[in-house]
């Protein structure tokens, strides 16, 4: 007789998961219904260590016994919060480091509802002082909102959402399709122009490490081209502090020794002018940072890059389905990718306690919108004469 599985909660603080339970995680990520680059352990436990080290982050652990096996079947990262205007409770915020551009859980894809369920299960006994979960940016059209807001499996009420911002995406096998419509052809002709001029100084070539692993070289060309210009001026690139760069090389090590580290340069007279730092998760590449030479911006050498990306990627990475840019709403990316997806900040109550705070603070929104708009200054009509003038 096939028993039904058992799935369990185990938690630990971020800085002591063994050796045995990264590996777990790691695994875990390759199977994931919805990968996330920054919810790898290859990019989490470093960051805890280097760019969060005081903190109390914590690791849920979701194993599914069966037959006798444990299993790690989700994972998610949490740092504690108190109450807040838009959860009025305390909570477990999932982790985000300053490099970390999007949120979430990794969760097996052969039992990812399960899993959800065992997570907000697990820490409603374990730890009910906390009411709910929040995830800041989080994919509004994802397994996770979907796992959420399905009925059948909802804990207390629907889960709430706010605010929503488009990030660029890409879909390789579409990349070449995009360059050659008709919407893009002045900003193309443009870019052809740049790289002319540019090839006037020199060769231009673009390439891309990633299948032999990332040459040391080419992490020195990145981190001294990130460190150019506004970025080393104002102290925020990964070179201006020494424990975010020592942060950089562990996670470009980690993903590149499963040959998951991407970089794309372009180069004049082989020389790097460019480059792009991205991770793979599953089928998906995550752009992480850029870097670019100023002495050559007029020539647009990030952009560059880009549309090389966007001409070659298909052939190039086969393996991979979209690239996440990353980026915000005012990137030089979005006049490039024409694709989007939305993001969103999603809460969800684990107590019956944490369902009637959503459900008071969304009805107290819905009042502050009533107000307002009952409250407006009503225009009158102008009279006929005055519209004929």
């Amino acid at each position: 007789m096939n028993r039904v599985p058992t799935f369990l909660m185990r938690v630990v603080a971020a800085r002591d998961v063994n050796a045995a339970d990264a590996q777990a995680w790691a695994a875990l990520e390759a199977r994931a219904i919805e990968p996330n680059a920054y919810l790898s352990p290859f990019f989490v436990l470093p960051a805890t260590r280097y760019l969060t080290p005081r903190s109390d982050t914590i690791v849920c652990l979701i194993e599914r016994l069966r037959a006798g096996q444990r299993d790690l079947v989700g994972v998610g990262i949490f740092d504690k919060a108190l109450a807040s205007r838009t959860f009025p409770l305390p909570r477990l915020i999932a982790y985000r480091s300053v490099h970390s551009f999007l949120g979430g859980l990794l969760l097996d894809r052969d039992c990812h509802a399960q899993a959800l369920d065992a997570l907000i299960s697990g820490i409603r006994r374990q730890m009910p002082w906390f009411m709910g979960l929040e995830f800041g940016q989080a994919w509004a059209d994802g397994t996770l909102a979907r796992n959420a807001d399905n009925p059948t499996r909802r804990n207390y009420c629907e889960v709430r959402r706010e605010g929503a911002v488009a990030r660029a995406v890409l879909s390789p096998f579409k990349g070449l399709g995009f360059l050659q419509d008709k919407s893009f052809g002045s900003r193309v002709r443009d870019l052809n122009r740049r790289k002319r001029r540019l090839n006037e100084q020199g060769q231009v070539q673009w390439r891309w490490h990633r299948d032999d692993g990332i040459p040391g070289a080419a992490v020195e060309d990145f981190l001294a081209l990130e460190h150019m210009d506004w970025k080393g001026q104002a102290g925020t690139s990964l070179r201006s502090q020494p424990n975010h760069e020592a942060f950089f090389r562990e996670v470009v090590s980690g993903f590149a020794s499963q040959q998951r580290a991407l970089f794309t340069e372009l180069t004049l007279d082989g020389k790097p002018v460019a480059s792009c730092c991205n991770f793979i998760s599953g089928r998906i590449g995550f752009g992480f940072k850029i870097g670019w030479n100023p002495e050559f911006r007029s020539a647009a050498p990030a952009k560059l890059n880009e549309i090389e990306l966007m001409r070659q990627a298909h052939a190039a990475f086969p393996d991979i389905e979209l690239f996440d840019s990353g980026s915000g709403p005012d990137s030089y990316i979005n006049d490039l990718w024409p694709e989007r997806r939305v993001l969103t900040t999603l809460m969800t109550p684990t107590n019956a306690a944490g369902a009637v705070a959503l459900q008071l603070v969304e009805g107290a929104k819905r009042l502050r919108q009533a107000l307002r708009s009952a409250l407006a200054p009503v225009r009158e009509p102008l009279p006929n004469s005055e519209l004929a003038t």
